[in-house]
């Protein structure tokens, strides 16, 4: 996929409609005429993605003078249909989602006009509502995954699935379950194929649906590493004057002027920023993490069946990064540092059963292992530690619609102290990269079809640089 280099912060509008409660599916919308245009009514919309949600929502507030409400009338479950892109932009960045009105709130009556806010959930979303499962399921996490989702989440919409293959095997029998909710109990159960590790996710993004785990998106080489949006820092940045990576200015931080001695910070597209602004939410909170067992644990699995049981530990120092452990940190180095008396494992231990043999599978069926607790438990509570370290909070950029969930950018943190040098400006510990773990889209109208576009995500990173 390439990298885009223009656009950013601007969109081209090419659909905003609403269609009328008798048009009942997105083949039937693509065909009719059956629809309110919502362009000029429209005073902006957000659209909300994360890879701890499993579908897109949003909401959009409309400025209505026809009493839509009451006369279209607007009763739920209407489908709503948006498509964008950026100026000059390629199918790559092309955007084009189906969502369903789920409620309408904050109305407000002036001077013969009404306005209001629609909220709205993803087409595949609005069909998870409508499912009920009674079935059973074998094999491994992604095949399930990839069966659920073809036959009861897949959609006109068109929006496919990337999944990471996973190993070891399962049988589950459904009760009446969501199509979510049999994704959601074997995900925390997957184990990576390459890397033996837990930690998957599955969400909705901006291209599609991702069953991914953290080997793959904290890996740069197999994840979508968006380093910069605009065209500018780009041909700036081949003359060295501007750090590779999206950047926030601190007022009075010198750089590198076209002399190559430090300026004042206030010289053109020498001091270009790519950040509007951002805030840091620090959750290095020691002693609640010793007593969480996030520094250290232990993992006792007790077999019934067999009459013994299995010790796993997990050390915060010791469990990441060798090729042959199991998980791996975005940051190069730890938060924390080694103290004279190391954690124990004792602090925290944790419990679980084994299945007994006669839900086992077969050993005469090659290929196929049985996945138990000790092989996702105590790696899943890692993971989602990982999953909430040093995040920055609304780290806000101008909007591309590349950007979204599950991927990784590169951010140079400013150096809060007194610099002297360039090389100074920003914080080196902190700089690197982050994944984006939540982003919110928000949209609004200049005119023409044309919009603003900024993206207000959460970006996530579990340790520093050396």
């Amino acid at each position: 996929m390439a990298e885009p280099s223009k656009g950013g912060g601007q969109l081209l509008i090419k659909s905003l409609k609403i269609y009328h409660n008798e048009v009942v599916n997105i083949k039937s919308a693509k065909s009719t005429n059956k629809f309110i245009d919502l362009l000029n009514v429209y005073a902006g919309f957000e659209i909300y993605d994360s890879i701890l949600s499993p579908f897109q929502a949003g909401e959009m507030m409309i400025t209505d003078s026809n009493d839509m409400i009451a006369d279209y009338p607007l009763i739920g479950g209407e489908l709503i249909h948006i498509a964008y892109n950026v100026s000059g932009g390629t199918d790559d960045t092309k955007i084009d989602l189906w969502f369903r009105l789920t409620a309408i709130k904050n109305i407000a009556i002036k001077e013969r006009k009404q306005i209001f806010t629609i909220q709205f959930i993803s087409e595949e979303g609005f069909k998870n509502a409508h499912t009920s499962i009674s079935s059973s399921f074998t094999g491994s996490p992604s095949t399930i995954v990839s069966d659920v989702f073809d036959n009861y989440l897949f959609s006109d919409s068109g929006k496919k699935i990337a999944i990471d293959d996973s190993i070891g095997g399962m049988k589950i029998v459904c009760p009446r379950w969501r199509a979510f909710q049999v994704i959601n109990y074997v995900m925390n159960k997957a184990v990576d194929m390459n890397t033996n590790a837990p930690g998957f996710f599955f969400f909705q993004a901006m291209h599609g649906f991702r069953f991914l785990s953290t080997s793959s998106l904290f890996d740069r080489n197999r994840n979508v590493c968006i380093t910069d949006k605009l065209a500018d820092v780009e041909a700036i940045r081949a003359e060295g004057k501007v750090k590779k990576g999206y950047l926030y200015k601190v007022p009075g931080i010198p750089t590198l002027g076209s002399d190559g001695k430090p300026t004042s910070g206030a010289v053109g597209d020498e001091t270009l920023q790519n950040v509007d602004d951002f805030r840091v939410d620090y959750r290095q909170t020691y002693l609640k993490d010793v007593n969480n067992g996030y520094l250290a644990s232990k993992h006792i699995t007790h077999d019934l069946f067999f009459k013994n049981y299995s010790v796993e530990t997990y050390d915060y120092f010791d469990s990441y990064e060798d090729d042959k452990k199991k998980l791996k940190r975005l940051g190069k180095v730890p938060h924390y540092g080694v103290w004279e008396n190391k954690v124990s494992s004792d602090v925290k231990i944790m419990l679980s059963g084994k299945q007994s043999r006669i839900h086992a599978q077969k050993k005469n069926e090659d290929g196929f292992r049985n996945l138990f607790a000790n092989d996702y438990v105590q790696g899943r509570k890692h993971v989602m530690k990982q999953i909430s370290d040093n995040v920055v909070e609304n780290f806000v950029i101008p909007g591309h619609p590349l950007i979204t969930s599950g991927r990784l950018v590169e951010f140079n943190y400013p150096s809060m102290r007194k610099v002297l040098k360039p090389d100074d400006a920003y914080q080196k510990k902190y700089c690197g990269l982050y994944l984006i773990r939540d982003c919110v889209h928000i949209v609004r109208p200049v005119g023409n079809g044309t919009a603003q576009y900024k993206c207000d995500t959460n970006i996530v990173k579990d340790g520093w640089n050396a």
